[in-house]
């Protein structure tokens, strides 16, 4: 199964590695008036929105896949196909890239990168 199945309409050159490559998590986005209470120490939360997806992905490969993969993730936004297990299906959303790592070890290259919905 692909868990991803489109970088800004593109099928990536390149799946996650199966064993931890692949990590979506959801938080809540909280405003800045959220906090701790002076009086009372008890946590204050003001959410602004929940569930903001976050994908972990690493990649290992060939180095003109991961490269070609490398290259779609660069764009200032991306849209994602990708599965999401919680959901029990595949989710279409908006993200931007995190900083990412690639390291080419001559014919084989690693990525390394996090994906944060908009």
């Amino acid at each position: 199964m692909n868990v991803i199945l489109s970088i800004n309409g593109a099928l990536p050159a390149a799946q996650p590695e199966r064993n931890g490559g692949y990590i979506v998590t959801t938080s809540d986005l909280l405003s800045s008036g959220s906090g701790r209470s002076a009086e009372t120490g008890r946590t204050i939360r003001y959410k602004v929105r929940g569930n903001v997806y976050k994908l972990q992905l690493k990649f290992k490969g060939l180095t003109a896949d991961i490269a070609s993969v490398y290259a779609q993730i660069k764009a200032f936004t991306l849209t994602v196909r990708f599965y999401d297990p919680s959901e029990g299906g595949y989710v279409t959303a908006d993200f931007y890239s995190g900083d990412p790592s690639f390291v080419p070890n001559g014919d084989t290259a690693e990525l390394s990168v996090n994906l944060i919905e908009i």
